[in-house]
């Protein structure tokens, strides 16, 4: 999932198996990153904390750290905080292998839910 704001984009993925809130330009393709970790994300509560890393963050996406640049990060960082605490714990695992059927949930003849069933690809082993 990401939310465009204007010249930055927030980006809700997972770095390293933890969730994350990555901020990166969106116009400037190759430029580096402000990641905000999940495991980092009590520390936002404290606005002194959020106007220090806004000002991190302004410095390391190639932006001015003027007062105007440092409360719109800020507040990008801090509105985005909600959405990541609901993005799954884990990426969902990529389905491989063949598929032999589907499973659905029905609840009163309509579907709510289902997945395919797969054998996943599996190494021969010689004994």
């Amino acid at each position: 999932m990401s939310r465009q704001h204007g010249d930055i984009t927030a980006i809700y993925t997972w770095v390293n198996d933890e969730r994350a809130l990555v901020l990166v330009p969106t116009f400037r393709k190759g430029a580096p990153w402000f990641i905000v970790c999940e495991s980092a994300a009590y520390k936002y509560e404290s606005d002194i904390y959020i106007a220090k890393q806004a000002i991190k963050a302004c410095e390391v996406l190639g932006i001015e750290p003027s007062r105007p640049n440092i409360l719109r990060i800020g507040t990008i960082i801090e509105d985005g905080l909600p959405d990541l605490i609901r993005i799954p714990t884990r990426p969902e695992r990529e389905a491989t292998g063949k598929k032999y059927g589907e499973l659905k949930v029905m609840a009163n003849g309509t579907q709510i839910g289902g997945e395919d069933i797969r054998v996943e690809n599996e190494v021969p082993s010689y004994a």
